[in-house]
Protein backbone atom coordinates (compact mmCIF):
# COMPACT_ATOMS: atom_id res chain seq x y z
CA UNK A 1 0.00 0.00 0.00
CA UNK A 2 2.51 2.18 0.78
CA UNK A 3 4.67 1.41 -2.11
CA UNK A 4 0.86 2.22 -4.40
CA UNK A 5 1.17 5.62 -2.51
CA UNK A 6 4.80 6.24 -3.33
CA UNK A 7 4.20 5.30 -7.01
CA UNK A 8 1.34 7.45 -7.67
CA UNK A 9 2.60 10.43 -6.05
CA UNK A 10 5.85 9.66 -8.23
CA UNK A 11 3.94 9.79 -11.19
CA UNK A 12 1.81 12.79 -10.28
CA UNK A 13 4.92 15.01 -10.04
CA UNK A 14 6.00 13.44 -13.08
CA UNK A 15 3.33 14.49 -14.92
CA UNK A 16 2.92 17.82 -13.21
CA UNK A 17 6.92 18.34 -14.46
CA UNK A 18 5.90 17.95 -17.81
CA UNK A 19 2.57 20.03 -18.16
CA UNK A 20 4.93 22.85 -16.33
CA UNK A 21 7.14 22.82 -19.10
CA UNK A 22 4.97 24.52 -21.08
CA UNK A 23 3.12 28.09 -21.49
CA UNK A 24 4.35 30.42 -18.93
CA UNK A 25 6.88 27.97 -16.92
CA UNK A 26 9.21 28.48 -19.99
CA UNK A 27 8.95 32.12 -19.84
CA UNK A 28 12.65 34.27 -18.41
CA UNK A 29 12.13 36.49 -15.08
CA UNK A 30 12.56 39.74 -17.01
CA UNK A 31 9.88 38.75 -19.50
CA UNK A 32 7.39 37.57 -16.77
CA UNK A 33 7.59 41.03 -14.69
CA UNK A 34 7.37 43.46 -17.66
CA UNK A 35 3.98 41.45 -18.39
CA UNK A 36 3.16 41.82 -14.96
CA UNK A 37 3.92 45.64 -15.23
CA UNK A 38 2.28 46.30 -17.91
CA UNK A 39 -1.02 45.02 -16.45
CA UNK A 40 -0.73 46.93 -13.51
CA UNK A 41 -2.84 49.86 -13.90
CA UNK A 42 -5.84 47.24 -15.06
CA UNK A 43 -5.40 45.37 -12.25
CA UNK A 44 -5.19 48.04 -9.38
CA UNK A 45 -8.36 49.43 -11.19
CA UNK A 46 -10.48 46.51 -10.83
CA UNK A 47 -9.47 46.12 -6.86
CA UNK A 48 -12.26 48.08 -6.32
CA UNK A 49 -15.12 46.28 -8.34
CA UNK A 50 -17.81 44.38 -6.72
CA UNK A 51 -16.92 41.01 -8.31
CA UNK A 52 -13.57 41.88 -6.81
CA UNK A 53 -14.37 42.69 -3.84
CA UNK A 54 -16.79 40.01 -3.14
CA UNK A 55 -14.58 37.48 -4.34
CA UNK A 56 -11.85 39.16 -1.38
CA UNK A 57 -14.22 39.01 0.89
CA UNK A 58 -15.26 35.12 0.42
CA UNK A 59 -11.39 34.75 0.90
CA UNK A 60 -11.12 36.03 4.36
CA UNK A 61 -14.66 34.32 5.26
CA UNK A 62 -12.93 30.78 3.82
CA UNK A 63 -9.65 31.13 5.60
CA UNK A 64 -11.57 32.16 9.23
CA UNK A 65 -13.89 29.22 8.61
CA UNK A 66 -11.09 27.08 8.77
CA UNK A 67 -9.60 28.65 11.87
CA UNK A 68 -7.06 31.20 10.78
CA UNK A 69 -7.16 34.48 13.34
CA UNK A 70 -5.29 37.23 11.02
CA UNK A 71 -5.37 39.26 14.14
CA UNK A 72 -1.21 38.96 15.10
CA UNK A 73 -0.59 36.25 12.30
CA UNK A 74 2.40 36.40 10.35
CA UNK A 75 1.57 36.19 6.71
CA UNK A 76 2.91 35.52 3.48
CA UNK A 77 1.64 36.55 0.53
CA UNK A 78 2.85 35.11 -2.89
CA UNK A 79 2.47 36.60 -6.18
CA UNK A 80 0.71 39.34 -4.32
CA UNK A 81 0.10 41.84 -7.30
CA UNK A 82 -1.57 45.41 -6.14
CA UNK A 83 -2.16 44.46 -2.44
CA UNK A 84 -5.38 42.22 -3.24
CA UNK A 85 -5.49 39.94 0.29
CA UNK A 86 -2.11 41.79 1.41
CA UNK A 87 -4.04 44.98 2.46
CA UNK A 88 -7.13 43.78 3.62
CA UNK A 89 -5.15 41.45 6.13
CA UNK A 90 -2.92 43.77 7.23
CA UNK A 91 -6.25 45.95 8.16
CA UNK A 92 -7.01 43.03 10.08
CA UNK A 93 -3.96 43.66 11.97
CA UNK A 94 -1.94 40.75 10.35
CA UNK A 95 1.82 41.06 9.72
CA UNK A 96 2.46 40.99 6.12
CA UNK A 97 5.21 40.01 3.50
CA UNK A 98 4.25 40.47 0.49
CA UNK A 99 6.10 38.66 -2.65
CA UNK A 100 5.85 39.35 -6.43
CA UNK A 101 7.73 40.12 -9.44
CA UNK A 102 6.39 43.44 -11.10
CA UNK A 103 7.80 46.73 -9.94
CA UNK A 104 4.61 48.31 -10.94
CA UNK A 105 2.38 45.74 -9.56
CA UNK A 106 4.51 46.49 -5.93
CA UNK A 107 4.80 50.15 -6.75
CA UNK A 108 0.75 50.66 -6.45
CA UNK A 109 0.90 48.41 -3.17
CA UNK A 110 3.65 50.49 -2.03
CA UNK A 111 1.07 53.93 -2.37
CA UNK A 112 -1.25 52.09 -0.20
CA UNK A 113 0.78 51.18 2.24
CA UNK A 114 2.48 54.58 2.85
CA UNK A 115 -0.70 56.51 2.73
CA UNK A 116 -2.41 54.02 4.93
CA UNK A 117 0.64 53.40 7.25
CA UNK A 118 -0.03 49.26 6.90
CA UNK A 119 2.23 46.71 8.39
CA UNK A 120 3.05 45.23 4.78
CA UNK A 121 6.82 44.41 4.27
CA UNK A 122 7.74 44.39 0.28
CA UNK A 123 9.96 41.97 -1.44
CA UNK A 124 10.11 42.60 -5.60
CA UNK A 125 11.62 38.79 -6.20
CA UNK A 126 10.38 35.65 -7.98
CA UNK A 127 9.51 32.84 -6.15
CA UNK A 128 11.22 30.96 -8.63
CA UNK A 129 14.36 31.73 -7.59
CA UNK A 130 13.55 32.61 -3.94
CA UNK A 131 16.00 31.42 -1.51
CA UNK A 132 13.62 30.66 1.27
CA UNK A 133 16.53 30.60 4.01
CA UNK A 134 18.30 33.64 2.73
CA UNK A 135 14.77 35.21 2.97
CA UNK A 136 14.81 34.13 6.22
CA UNK A 137 11.23 32.32 5.40
CA UNK A 138 11.24 28.63 6.58
CA UNK A 139 8.67 28.01 9.49
CA UNK A 140 8.21 31.45 9.76
CA UNK A 141 4.58 32.38 8.86
CA UNK A 142 1.34 31.53 10.44
CA UNK A 143 -0.08 31.62 6.48
CA UNK A 144 1.14 31.57 3.15
CA UNK A 145 -0.66 32.68 0.75
CA UNK A 146 -0.31 31.66 -3.47
CA UNK A 147 -3.57 33.14 -4.94
CA UNK A 148 -4.05 32.63 -8.75
CA UNK A 149 -0.24 33.66 -9.01
CA UNK A 150 1.73 31.89 -12.28
CA UNK A 151 4.53 31.65 -9.18
CA UNK A 152 3.87 27.91 -8.30
CA UNK A 153 4.25 26.94 -11.79
CA UNK A 154 5.61 23.12 -10.16
CA UNK A 155 6.12 20.73 -7.54
CA UNK A 156 9.12 22.33 -6.16
CA UNK A 157 7.47 26.03 -5.98
CA UNK A 158 4.54 24.48 -4.35
CA UNK A 159 6.57 22.32 -1.51
CA UNK A 160 8.47 25.54 -0.92
CA UNK A 161 5.36 27.57 -0.18
CA UNK A 162 4.40 24.71 2.24
CA UNK A 163 8.11 25.42 3.75
CA UNK A 164 7.26 28.56 4.87
CA UNK A 165 4.37 28.22 6.45
CA UNK A 166 4.07 26.66 10.13
CA UNK A 167 0.28 26.36 10.68
CA UNK A 168 -1.80 27.32 6.93
CA UNK A 169 -1.78 27.39 4.00
CA UNK A 170 -3.93 28.93 0.88
CA UNK A 171 -4.15 28.21 -2.57
CA UNK A 172 -6.16 28.88 -5.79
CA UNK A 173 -6.36 28.98 -9.37
CA UNK A 174 -8.40 28.04 -12.54
CA UNK A 175 -10.26 24.70 -13.01
CA UNK A 176 -11.30 25.62 -16.56
CA UNK A 177 -11.22 28.95 -18.15
CA UNK A 178 -13.08 29.56 -21.31
CA UNK A 179 -11.47 32.32 -22.82
CA UNK A 180 -13.11 35.39 -24.96
CA UNK A 181 -13.94 34.58 -28.33
CA UNK A 182 -11.38 37.00 -29.88
CA UNK A 183 -8.04 34.74 -28.37
CA UNK A 184 -9.90 31.59 -29.89
CA UNK A 185 -10.22 33.29 -33.42
CA UNK A 186 -6.41 35.03 -32.94
CA UNK A 187 -5.03 31.29 -31.96
CA UNK A 188 -6.81 29.60 -35.00
CA UNK A 189 -7.29 32.24 -37.27
CA UNK A 190 -4.04 34.18 -37.26
CA UNK A 191 -1.62 31.94 -35.42
CA UNK A 192 -2.57 28.69 -37.01
CA UNK A 193 -2.72 27.29 -33.62
CA UNK A 194 -5.39 24.78 -31.74
CA UNK A 195 -7.01 27.34 -28.82
CA UNK A 196 -6.94 25.07 -25.23
CA UNK A 197 -9.79 25.83 -22.40
CA UNK A 198 -8.88 23.38 -20.46
CA UNK A 199 -6.88 24.58 -17.53
CA UNK A 200 -5.14 22.59 -14.74
CA UNK A 201 -3.92 25.01 -12.19
CA UNK A 202 -5.65 23.57 -9.26
CA UNK A 203 -5.90 19.83 -10.19
CA UNK A 204 -2.14 18.99 -9.42
CA UNK A 205 -1.49 20.91 -6.27
CA UNK A 206 -4.72 19.29 -4.84
CA UNK A 207 -4.19 15.77 -5.99
CA UNK A 208 -0.45 15.80 -4.72
CA UNK A 209 -2.27 16.84 -1.46
CA UNK A 210 -4.54 14.32 -1.14
CA UNK A 211 -2.23 11.36 -2.41
CA UNK A 212 0.65 12.61 0.39
CA UNK A 213 -2.47 12.28 3.34
CA UNK A 214 -3.87 16.18 3.58
CA UNK A 215 -7.12 16.74 3.94
CA UNK A 216 -7.55 20.36 2.64
CA UNK A 217 -10.65 22.62 2.46
CA UNK A 218 -11.39 23.25 -0.88
CA UNK A 219 -14.54 25.56 -2.66
CA UNK A 220 -14.99 25.72 -6.50
CA UNK A 221 -16.62 28.99 -7.97
CA UNK A 222 -17.99 29.52 -11.12
CA UNK A 223 -17.76 33.10 -12.63
CA UNK A 224 -18.93 34.42 -16.16
CA UNK A 225 -16.34 37.75 -16.60
CA UNK A 226 -17.46 40.48 -18.76
CA UNK A 227 -15.27 43.71 -19.70
CA UNK A 228 -15.51 46.53 -21.86
CA UNK A 229 -12.52 48.40 -22.99
CA UNK A 230 -10.91 50.45 -25.87
CA UNK A 231 -10.08 48.38 -29.00
CA UNK A 232 -6.23 49.39 -28.58
CA UNK A 233 -5.81 48.25 -25.53
CA UNK A 234 -8.14 44.94 -25.61
CA UNK A 235 -5.42 44.21 -28.83
CA UNK A 236 -2.40 45.39 -26.71
CA UNK A 237 -3.34 43.13 -24.01
CA UNK A 238 -3.97 40.18 -26.30
CA UNK A 239 -0.37 40.66 -27.56
CA UNK A 240 0.92 40.57 -24.53
CA UNK A 241 -0.86 37.67 -23.30
CA UNK A 242 -1.02 35.68 -26.05
CA UNK A 243 2.62 36.58 -27.46
CA UNK A 244 4.20 35.86 -23.87
CA UNK A 245 6.78 32.83 -24.97
CA UNK A 246 7.58 34.46 -28.21
CA UNK A 247 7.94 37.51 -30.51
CA UNK A 248 5.82 38.46 -32.71
CA UNK A 249 6.72 39.70 -35.49
CA UNK A 250 4.80 43.46 -36.51
CA UNK A 251 2.93 42.23 -39.46
CA UNK A 252 1.32 39.42 -36.80
CA UNK A 253 0.41 42.62 -34.77
CA UNK A 254 -1.25 44.68 -36.96
CA UNK A 255 -3.46 42.10 -37.85
CA UNK A 256 -4.78 41.39 -34.40
CA UNK A 257 -4.80 45.13 -33.93
CA UNK A 258 -7.29 44.53 -37.17
CA UNK A 259 -9.01 41.82 -35.64
CA UNK A 260 -10.19 44.16 -32.73
CA UNK A 261 -10.58 47.47 -34.10
CA UNK A 262 -13.25 45.64 -36.37
CA UNK A 263 -14.60 43.82 -34.21
CA UNK A 264 -15.74 46.43 -32.15
CA UNK A 265 -18.44 49.00 -31.82
CA UNK A 266 -17.63 52.67 -31.50
CA UNK A 267 -14.28 52.15 -30.94
CA UNK A 268 -14.71 49.86 -27.63
CA UNK A 269 -14.68 46.25 -27.26
CA UNK A 270 -16.48 43.84 -25.15
CA UNK A 271 -15.42 40.77 -24.18
CA UNK A 272 -16.62 37.62 -22.16
CA UNK A 273 -15.25 34.77 -20.44
CA UNK A 274 -16.77 31.84 -18.86
CA UNK A 275 -14.59 30.76 -15.30
CA UNK A 276 -14.20 28.23 -13.34
CA UNK A 277 -11.92 28.38 -9.93
CA UNK A 278 -10.98 26.41 -6.68
CA UNK A 279 -9.36 27.64 -3.51
CA UNK A 280 -8.44 25.16 -0.87
CA UNK A 281 -7.16 25.78 2.69
CA UNK A 282 -4.77 23.02 4.69
CA UNK A 283 -2.51 22.71 7.62
CA UNK A 284 0.93 21.93 6.99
Amino acid sequence: MVLQQKDSINNLIECWNKASRSGLSILDESRMANIWNKRSVSYAKNMDKDERQKRTVEILEFLDECGFDPKGSKVLDIGCGPGTLSIPLAKLDAEVTALDISSGMLDRLKNAVKEESLPIDIIERSWWTADIDELGFRNEFDLVIASMTPGIKDIENFNKMMCCSRNFCYYSNFLRREEDKAYHDIRTSILGERSENIMNGMIFPFMYLYLSGYQPSVRIKHSVFKEQTSWQEAADRAIDFIGRDRDFDDMTKQRIMDYYQNASLNGVYRSESDVYTGMMVWKV
